[in-house]
């Protein structure tokens, strides 16, 4: 008999110690489903799937499977229940890593198993949902993919439209104003003194602030250790302690980080209407999301 899939959840959960908070992050926006084909050409090399400690990535197939078995590097909880598989990475293991997932159809139809890697990434870029077909892809997933490349463009033509309302502006103070990021509060500060580093951090926090206008704005001073490689940041997340993430608008630095030397990493929400309740926490990754610096206790004045 099918399980709800909210039960499976749960009991994929059900021996895990108790998660840090950076393993939370849950988007606002509606959760979309990537679509994998099996049958597509993939260069020789099975299709990757991204997953997070302590992240529930479920993965649906087109075919019920009997049962599913990974090797490699670190250790996977599964739930198997029909067409559903529940993964959740058991113990922390090396970015970058990874496993081999082995899935064995339940219907003795060829092909009768089918091989996907298990690529170890951040918690905020892990995947929640994906999609597997065996067979052609229908309609609906299609349509679903449709939807969900017309919503990117959108977003993507409002943000061209953003950045050449921008040219036109003043900048400085003026530009604020003009702008209606800074309303007649002014901009408010706090000092961070407080943030939880997390053990695995590739980069050291020396300072951080944050600010308050319309939009949200957190300042990090971080140092590159000297032996390590150059890092660049391309990414970030923030996460509120009900696992609801803030839209970022942009994140900024000048660029990569040198071994040895410091620099100040940007972070910038949508505007906000509403002031979100805290504590945050800030995940920043560089290039193919390696190198993660996960920073805690974030608050806002």
């Amino acid at each position: 008999m099918f399980t709800p899939l909210p039960i499976l959840i749960a009991l994929a959960f059900a021996a895990l110690p108790a998660e840090p908070a950076y393993a939370q992050p849950t988007s606002c926006r509606e959760s979309t489903e990537r679509p994998i084909a099996l049958g597509d050409a993939w260069c020789g090399q099975p299709p990757e799937i991204r997953v997070g400690e302590g992240v529930v990535t479920v993965l649906r197939f087109d075919t019920p499977l009997v049962r599913a078995e990974t090797t490699g590097p670190g250790s996977f909880r599964r739930v198997v229940d029909g067409e559903l598989l529940i993964l959740v990475p058991e113990e922390p293991v090396t970015d970058e890593s990874r496993a081999s997932l082995t899935v064995y159809f339940a219907d003795g139809a060829v092909p009768t198993q089918a091989t996907l890697h298990l690529v170890v990434a951040t918690p905020a870029r892990a995947e929640r949902q994906v999609e597997i077909f065996r067979r052609a892809r229908t309609a609906a997933s299609l349509q679903r993919e449709l939807r969900e490349t017309q919503r990117t463009l959108q977003e993507l033509r409002e943000e061209n439209a953003r950045l050449r309302a921008a040219q036109a502006r003043p900048g400085g103070l003026m530009g604020l104003w003009v702008s209606g990021v800074m309303g007649g509060a002014g901009v408010a500060t706090r000092e961070l003194l407080d943030v939880r580093r997390h053990a695995r951090n590739s980069l050291v926090l020396r300072a951080g602030m944050t600010f308050r206008a319309r939009s949200m704005l957190v300042v990090v001073g971080l140092k590159n250790p000297l032996g390590a490689k150059p890092w660049q940041v391309t990414g970030a997340a923030l996460v509120g302690p009900d696992g609801a993430e803030l839209k970022i608008a942009r994140v900024w630095a000048p660029a990569a980080i040198n071994p040895g030397d410091e620099m100040d990493i940007l972070v910038e929400t949508e505007p906000v209407e509403v002031a979100p309740r805290g504590p945050f926490t800030l995940t920043l990754w560089g290039e193919d999301g390696k190198r993660p610096v996960i920073l805690g206790n974030i608050e806002f004045p």
